[in-house]
């Protein structure tokens, strides 16, 4: 398909019926193939790490509390590396699930 519109006074393009349906027919092929592709690509498999933080705001607990919790060896699984601590997504949500099973 191939789309070329006539064009009008002042370089305006003038389309009709036939040419808004082959555009049309083009979107909707290209989304067809867009669909195709991101239908095969995989998923990122490496976990999200997340700060502090922005662990917080998911549980709603205090920085400090957080940080209370690491010196207790309590709260989320964390890792260090240097002065950075970074927690894995999926297992602070994991650990949000044990703690609301527990009743805390």
């Amino acid at each position: 398909m191939s789309f070329h519109p006539r064009q009008a006074a002042g370089g305006v393009p003038r389309l009709s019926v036939k040419d808004l349906e082959e555009i049309g027919a083009m979107i909707e092929a290209s989304v067809a193939q867009l669909l195709e592709i991101i239908g095969s690509v995989e998923p990122n498999e490496r976990p999200e790490y997340l700060t502090t933080q922005e662990v917080a705001k998911i549980t709603k607990y205090k920085k400090a509390t957080l940080e209370a919790f690491r010196a207790k060896r309590q709260g989320p699984p964390f890792y260090r590396q240097g002065f950075n601590v970074r927690y894995r997504e999926d297992e602070v949500r994991e650990w949000m699930e044990r703690d609301r099973e527990a009743g805390r």
